[in-house]
């Protein structure tokens, strides 16, 4: 048996002793530090706590509010780690924002400081529906299946099975041309022209300004899932459900168009092409089934210089192909995996002068039994929808590799492998947040649903409350 003893103080000393404490805890237990040390010190100590404890810090005292408030490495920092795009400008009161309205804020610590609560607001708000305003019946087609969705210029542009390519202004969904085409599968537009893949194994051409239907390009034997064509409109591209992809030269006449077939390079339907800009003389170009994504170099009369081509991992199968406009050497993929019913995000680059492509980045995406299908990516975010349960879309945040918000919707519809009835339309905040962009009114994404109605999504009016970024 162990007998503890607790030495008691004599009763004399006690109140001496508690006098003591009485004046020297305060010093010891409730140092200031913030207000004591060197703002280089404290900046260097409060970068180990996230935007959510800075706002907590602030609020333990008045003196520690300003102190930290104004620690510009600290609120630029997390303002970054937010998704804010913050400019590195010397920004002077006296310039106006882009209405030309109100005066820019000068960038400093509490603007950063707001910026981050700003962007925190709208992560938040994709989440409880406040930061899109979603509008389920911007366009209905009545008896009629909407069979592809795109986006162009700012206004919507609709496939149908009436046999009818339809421009629609935003946000009065108003019809400003119709074309009359065939059966579209998929679409892509220019100033000029029409460009629609068809079920029916062929791909056309119309002209925007008369609706005249300009060329067909037949070759295919089944339906043609993807097309896109060079900015000078001198070459295009398609790839098809019979597992092939054609270039072809819009330059040439009808029975000389077709210069190239790729037949032996893909063992899937081909649900993606895609030109890259170009560098030289030469054409480079993407094409991508489920298994694999090829990058090809040929000349302008199609002969292959060169070819590379990366394939899903292990069991993995690819489901979308984006390439980002931004940054023409980067290539984002989703791919999923049947076994354990997961999905990865993986980023690819392009080397031009071997033409090369090859993996930089890949994560698993923290959503279960979520078969992901990429419909867009920056250098900050992307943004995937589920291919099987059609509803609903989730915003990774790349850096942090992890779903940061979920955008509700009412349930949309995928026809093609290509994803052609789902779209998104300002894909700016992909690279961060700058808020000057997202205006009120400005459409995020359009997608098919019900079969004959397309419902829409913009930006609600607070999210543009700064001009700054």
């Amino acid at each position: 048996m162990v007998a503890v003893v607790i030495r008691q103080p004599h009763l004399k000393d006690s109140p001496q002793q508690m006098f003591m404490l009485s004046r020297k805890l305060p010093d010891v237990l409730f140092r200031d530090f913030v207000s004591c040390l060197p703002p280089e010190v404290v900046t260097i100590i409060l970068r180990y706590l996230d935007g959510e404890q800075l706002l907590l810090c602030c609020l333990v005292s008045k003196s520690w509010n300003e102190r930290i408030s104004n620690l510009m490495p600290v609120w630029d920092r997390v303002a970054k780690n937010c998704g804010v795009r913050v400019p590195i400008i010397d920004s002077v009161l006296g310039e106006q924002n882009p209405d030309g309205v109100e005066e820019l804020p000068r960038l400093t610590a509490p603007v950063c400081k707001a910026l981050f609560c700003h962007a925190k607001q709208i992560l938040k708000g994709f989440n409880e529906g406040s930061t899109i305003c979603i509008e389920e019946e911007f366009i209905d087609k009545g008896a009629w299946r909407v069979t592809s969705v795109r986006y162009h210029r700012g206004n919507v542009v609709t496939g149908c099975d009436d046999h009818t390519v339809q421009v629609w202004s935003v946000p009065e969904g108003r019809v400003l041309s119709t074309v009359s085409t065939h059966s579209v599968c998929c679409l892509t537009i220019t100033d000029n022209h029409l460009y629609t893949a068809s079920f029916n194994a062929n791909a056309e051409c119309w002209d925007l300004t008369t609706g005249f239907h300009s060329r067909t390009f037949c070759g295919h034997t089944s339906a043609v899932l993807a097309i896109d064509v060079t900015d000078d409109e001198h070459f295009l591209l398609t790839g098809s459900v019979d597992k092939t992809a054609k270039l072809w030269d819009l330059t040439k006449s009808d029975t000389e168009q077709l210069i190239v077939t790729f037949d032996d390079a893909h063992d899937d339907w081909v649900f993606q092409v895609k030109f890259l800009p170009k560098e030289s003389d030469d054409l480079q170009f993407i094409t991508c089934d489920s298994n694999v994504c090829c990058l090809w170099r040929t000349n302008a009369d199609g002969r292959v210089l060169s070819s590379n081509h990366v394939t899903a991992d292990n069991t993995a199968k690819f489901t979308s192909f984006y390439h980002m406009l931004e940054n023409p050497r980067h290539v984002y993929a989703c791919q999923w995996t049947e076994a354990n019913k997961s999905s990865a995000l993986c980023e690819y680059e392009v080397v031009p002068k071997v033409t090369k492509i090859q993996k930089v980045m890949s994560f698993m995406i923290n959503l279960d039994n979520i078969k992901a299908f990429l419909l867009g990516a920056g250098s900050r975010f992307a943004v995937i929808m589920c291919s099987i349960s059609r509803k609903d879309f989730h915003i990774l945040d790349i850096p942090k590799q992890t779903v940061v918000a979920t955008i509700a919707t009412p349930d949309f519809y995928v026809l093609t492998r290509n994803g052609s009835t789902v779209t998104l339309c300002d894909t700016s905040w992909l690279n961060g947040f700058q808020f000057s962009k997202m205006k009120a009114d400005t459409p995020v994404f359009a997608a098919g649903i019900a079969l004959n109605k397309v419902m829409l999504g913009t930006w609600a009016k607070f999210v543009s409350k700064f001009y700054l970024c």
